[in-house]
């Protein structure tokens, strides 16, 4: 791999993994443009996908902080009340308790049919159509105004909503981010909020789908130069792009992607109609 592609395409997956454009749609896109197939990346995929995590990991350390030391404090700090009592008036661990829940349906859904879905990573055509599809979500949030709601406030089933629309961004094309936070804004979540809880779901989903990838490595590719110089790329433009769309979120303006990604779409659909 040359290191030119290499921070090409990792630039690309640390934009793309937080703006809601679908990174997995755009690496594939991006890989088959420079004659890479993506059973040759394995290793690349899964430094840039912890890049983008670590990006995550410091954004919200301060939440991150706040588990643990509210776990500590559940578990060692005593108090009055039983336990369940003292775990339900941490906010913290209720925060936990919805993540947690929100991963099993995700967890789920790319373990069932991640395999399946693997053949239409190969297909412009259909990550045309849900490039398209991610569009139409995100134009939907121009009157989705957001509520009150924040993590602790959900009700059990919000996560399992959420988990399922993070499942369902497995497809090339469909946006993790994008799909998560407009659900959230629909289900009546703050904006800000809206973007806390797309991107700390994001962590449990995002390791998991690398240790899947993981498992298909075989031996360390002689390019390891150029695939952590990617990963850094990663690191750099996902912490950009995360503290940008959070700004975004913040003021409404979600639906300014839809256009970029229908251009996009119509873009790929023409492209291949010419050449065919």
């Amino acid at each position: 791999m040359r290191i030119i592609d290499a921070i090409g395409l990792g630039i690309l997956q640390g934009l793309t993994e937080f703006l809601p454009v679908s990174s997995s749609g755009h690496l594939a896109v991006g890989q088959k443009l420079l004659g890479y197939k993506a059973t040759e990346l394995i290793l690349f995929d899964v430094i840039v996908h912890l890049g983008t995590l670590a990006a995550i990991l410091w954004v919200y350390r301060s939440s991150l902080l706040q588990y643990v030391n509210g776990s500590r404090k559940v578990l060692l700090g005593g108090g009055e009340g039983s336990f369940k009592d003292r775990f339900w008036s941490e906010t913290s661990m209720r925060e936990v308790t919805w993540i947690v829940l929100a991963t099993i349906p995700t967890g789920i859904i790319g373990v069932a049919f991640r395999k399946p879905l693997t053949a239409m990573f190969d297909s412009l055509n259909a990550i045309a159509c849900f490039f398209a599809v991610t569009g139409v979500l995100l134009w939907v949030t121009r009157w989705a105004l957001g509520g009150k709601k924040d993590i602790a406030s959900l009700s059990w089933y919000h996560p399992i909503i959420l988990g399922i629309a993070q499942g369902v961004a497995i497809l090339p094309g469909i946006s993790r981010s994008g799909t998560t936070i407009a659900v959230a804004l629909l289900l009546g979540m703050r904006r800000d909020e809206s973007a806390r809880v797309s991107f700390l779901m994001a962590i449990p989903a995002i390791a998991g789908a690398t240790l899947l990838e993981l498992r298909k490595l075989e031996g360390i590719p002689q390019d390891w130069l150029a695939i952590m110089i990617g990963g850094f790329a990663a690191v750099v433009s996902g912490y950009l792009a995360l503290v940008f769309l959070i700004r975004l979120v913040k003021q409404g303006q979600l639906s300014w992607f839809s256009i970029y990604l229908w251009l996009l779409a119509g873009g790929i659909l023409l492209n291949l109609h010419v050449l065919h």
